[in-house]
């Protein structure tokens, strides 16, 4: 069987999640004995020789909506992994929280798509490429656009059952589903010796993209009020890349908050295979994000031994009970969740959620998709 994977116009340049989720899959599948290519550009000839066509993200992006069209035109089946925000969530975020030129399209749309179409074109400003597909989306209507892609699908993969629910409340469209849940990365799951990789010990680790709806100027906050509260010398530490070019305002906040207070560490990047040493040495791993698809740090922060704050009723679908649960908009209510999970117990999974988010299960339950509407 040979597979052609397609994801947005940036997938190679700017990585994020879905590049995490492609990748891995796409490794997982070759082993088990599936020809796998990844690419980002549907206008091609060569469709023909491929079986299934894989489709990446719903969200915000304007290219897969024609990676889906052109696949249906040579007839091929299509698997589309919508990866799909909560709208709910999303409306919130830019309601009450977003920074810089965001501010416009809050108070210019009430309607979340057309704030989208807006955000596109920003993108289109510096990406020639996606001229041509935001003009298609004003006229079309983005939200159309999402629908249609709904309905072209052969079988759509959602990460949890709520990005099931959430897809049918927002577009009030039937189409058939399969639940294959995300998994931690193979490092997470080798019994390996952790290296120490500071030479203090009480810290707080968050690890991803410095941005608004990531939430560290909140978390900071919350750490703070835990160190005075508390007379507790805990250092906060930050891995990820700051978004200076689409969060300029945000990341400059950030930067003054590092200058003020020296118990921030801030990392840009960190091998990927020393990530689980960071984590398991920390107190406590959080995620305050506004909206995530699932919140998979939290997972990398309970599988190698780490106490876990989330956010949300999908990061609850994925981590029930073994992690404590935060609102993002509320400072004391980060607090609460870091302030037990610091003094709690270290979590011990059960061999059930090992076994299950693993990029080799999703791998398996993906070719079992695929087998069903070859």
């Amino acid at each position: 069987m040979k597979v052609l994977m397609l994801g947005r116009s940036d997938l190679f340049s700017a990585g994020g999640g879905d590049k995490v989720q492609i990748d891995n899959t796409a490794a997982e599948l070759r082993k088990l004995g599936i020809e796998v290519d990844i690419d980002v550009t549907s206008d091609r000839s060569d469709f023909i020789k491929y079986d299934i066509v894989h489709v990446f993200q719903l969200d915000w992006v304007l290219d897969t909506y024609f990676h889906i069209k052109n696949a249906k035109k040579f007839g091929k089946p299509v698997v589309f992994s919508p990866i799909h925000h909560s709208m709910r969530e999303v409306k919130k975020f830019d309601d009450e929280y977003v920074f810089d030129l965001r501010r416009v399209s809050r108070y210019i749309f009430r309607d979340q798509f057309k704030r989208d179409t807006l955000k596109n074109l920003y993108r289109a400003l510096f990406d020639s490429k996606l001229i041509k597909p935001f003009l298609f989306s004003v006229v079309k209507g983005f939200k159309n656009m999402h629908i249609e892609m709904l309905k072209m699908s052969d079988i759509v993969l959602v990460q949890t059952e709520l990005e099931a629910r959430d897809l049918m409340d927002t577009y009030k469209v039937d189409f058939k589903w399969v639940k294959v849940p995300n998994g931690v990365g193979n490092v997470f799951l080798d019994k390996v010796d952790f290296e120490k990789p500071f030479n203090f010990k009480d810290y707080i680790i968050c690890v991803g993209r410095i941005e608004a709806r990531k939430n560290q100027l909140k978390i900071i906050n919350a750490v703070k009020k835990l160190r005075d509260d508390k007379n507790l010398d805990v250092k906060l530490v930050f891995i990820g890349k700051k978004s200076t070019k689409k969060h300029f305002e945000y990341v400059h906040k950030f930067n003054v908050e590092l200058q003020k207070y020296p118990w921030i560490i801030y990392i840009e990047q960190v091998p990927y295979e020393q990530i689980p040493s960071y984590f398991h040495f920390a107190k406590v791993g959080i995620s305050a994000s506004w909206f995530e698809t699932t919140g998979l740090t939290s997972l990398d922060a309970l599988f190698v031994g780490t106490n876990a704050v989330a956010c949300g009723d999908r990061a609850k679908e994925y981590l029930d009970g073994y992690a404590s649960y935060c609102r993002p908009d509320e400072d004391d209510s980060i607090y609460e969740a870091l302030l037990k999970e610091y003094y709690a117990e270290r979590p011990k999974l059960p061999s059930d959620i090992i076994n299950t988010y693993t990029w080799k299960n999703a791998a398996a339950k993906t070719l079992e998709v695929y087998k069903s509407i070859r």
